[in-house]
């Protein structure tokens, strides 16, 4: 996360400066850690089937948080990374881009909701906290590739390649 987009910003389009950027992420962290519930030190994880098992109970916040966040964590900012690499390598267009931002959206808000209710239930709070911060990221880092892409898309992008629409590099 962030791995591109906070260096185009910082560097190219002066949208805010490292230290605001550090400022509003930490106070992002101190807020939902302010209002991360206690956690429940009596839960305990129950048995899971199959995949679907495991994701409807990730879904209803009936398995550990590691669960609900670390695999999708991992498939998302590899997704990520894999679209920034073809676009380095001048292999995806803007539509492209945008196309792999739309279909990684709906998994993004069951993470989202399965990593909230989830949250409760682990044993320190911080990890609760840092999770659901996670996902708030994971919108401002979606956030941040919009913009990227809607009013600076020469920083990222190469606008010589034929299959662009001509108006996306303006």
């Amino acid at each position: 996360m962030f791995i591109n987009t906070l260096p185009i910003i910082f560097t190219y389009v002066h949208l805010f400066t490292p230290i605001e950027a550090g400022i509003f992420l930490t106070a992002v962290f101190g807020l939902v850690y302010f209002y991360t519930p206690i956690i429940n030190p009596l839960w305990k994880e129950r048995a899971c089937g199959n995949w679907y098992a495991i994701l409807k109970s990730a879904w209803l916040g009936k398995v550990a948080l590691w669960r609900a966040f670390w695999p999708f964590f991992l498939i998302i900012n590899g997704i990520l990374f894999y679209i920034d690499y073809r676009i380095a390598n001048i292999t995806y267009t803007i539509a492209s881009w945008k196309t792999v931002h739309g279909m990684v959206f709906l998994p993004i808000l069951w993470w989202t909701i399965a990593v909230w209710r989830c949250s409760g239930n682990t044993h320190q709070r911080w990890q609760a906290a840092g999770a659901r911060t996670f996902t708030i990221y994971l919108f401002l880092e979606l956030l941040l590739r919009l913009f990227i892409s809607i009013q600076h898309p020469i920083t990222l992008f190469d606008c010589r390649l034929l299959v662009m629409e001509y108006g996306d590099c303006l």
